[in-house]
């Protein structure tokens, strides 16, 4: 059996084919740093082998195991992860005490940094930690920032994927396969999902086809912009520094105090119109079909005639709330 992630015989559609074998800045960016051997923005996690739309506070659990993507941004340097305390499954998320977006120094933010340079870095060399199995790795965990977009759905949320040490070597392979027939990553939908051989949490990439000439339109406009180089963290976050408000002029007391006015009652909540988009989104459900017209009742009947109309004005709201 075959082990090529790209069919041989794969056919490029037209609107594509004059990228095929053009260089690509993207092709390039996934592929730096890759050897052959509490964030703002929406995340996905892997978390026990399943897929987490992460979002602030809030987390949805994907049903599928395999996630169709269009990469539109990846950091052209590996990124690095050091955690002072041992990984435990059931433990609350936290930051780790030194990283680097840039895999050169640590970060500002790294609350204990362990060198001036991650070249140096004691925790950055091989056999700086051990795994329960007995390997010998690296302490500090080389990270690849991929920007990413739902395949069927490029004008929904710009998402970060963060590949994991175990998984490097797989996007590695997939994007030289890309890169030995000509094809740029930026116009093929990358598909994502789970080595079921694996133990613990590893993706791995094939691809998934090319993607459709409105898409590819949409898509063309996300690269190089500032959203995605923050994602892939090209770019440094910025903290907003909150502003303090101007103390307000205390107004002279009235010798005598009218009532107070009664409160106005608070506005009814008001439900968020726009539809949620990308990776979780629910589906549109199908238009339902419109009742057939009742017959008329005859005229002598009013309590028959009142039934039909409460029955159709009942069908009328269900019909309304699958809408």
């Amino acid at each position: 059996m075959s082990t090529a992630l790209i069919p041989a015989n794969v056919q490029v559609p037209a609107h594509l084919a004059a990228r095929v074998g053009s260089p690509s800045i993207l092709a390039q960016s996934m592929a730096g740093g890759l050897g052959s051997g509490g964030e703002s923005f929406p995340r996905i996690s892997i978390k026990g082998s399943r897929f987490r739309i992460v979002e602030g506070d809030t987390e949805t659990v994907l049903d599928s195991v395999t996630l169709d993507v269009v990469v539109v941004g990846a950091n052209p340097r590996v990124s690095k992860t050091w955690y002072a305390k041992q990984w435990d499954a059931n433990a609350e998320p936290a930051a780790p005490e030194c990283f680097s977006l840039d895999g050169i120094g640590p970060d500002p933010q790294s609350t204990d940094p362990q060198n001036d340079l991650c070249a140096s870095c004691p925790q950055n060399a091989w056999g700086s930690k051990v795994t329960p199995q007995g390997q010998q790795i690296k302490a500090c965990a080389d990270k690849k920032r991929l920007a990413v977009v739902a395949a069927d759905d490029p004008e929904g949320p710009v998402y970060l994927l963060e590949v994991t040490p175990a998984a490097l070597k797989g996007l590695n392979q997939y994007q030289k396969e890309l890169s030995h027939r000509g094809i740029p990553p930026e116009i093929v939908k990358t598909k994502v999902s789970f080595d079921t051989n694996a133990s613990f949490p590893k993706l791995q990439f094939g691809f998934g086809g090319f993607i459709e000439a409105d898409v590819q339109q949409v898509v063309d406009g996300l690269f190089g912009t500032a959203e995605v180089k923050e994602i892939t963290g090209e770019t440094p976050r910025v903290q907003a520094v909150p502003q303090l408000a101007a103390p307000a002029p205390v107004a002279p007391k009235p010798a005598v105090q009218a009532p107070a006015p009664e409160p106005a009652p608070a506005p009814a909540p008001v439900a968020d119109a726009t539809p949620k988009r990308g990776f979780g989104a629910s589906k549109a459900k199908a238009p339902a079909k419109a009742a057939a017209p009742a017959a008329p009742a005859p005229a002598a009947d009013t309590g028959a005639a009142s039934l039909a109309d409460e029955i159709a004005s009942l069908i009328g709201e269900v019909n309304a709330d699958d809408a």
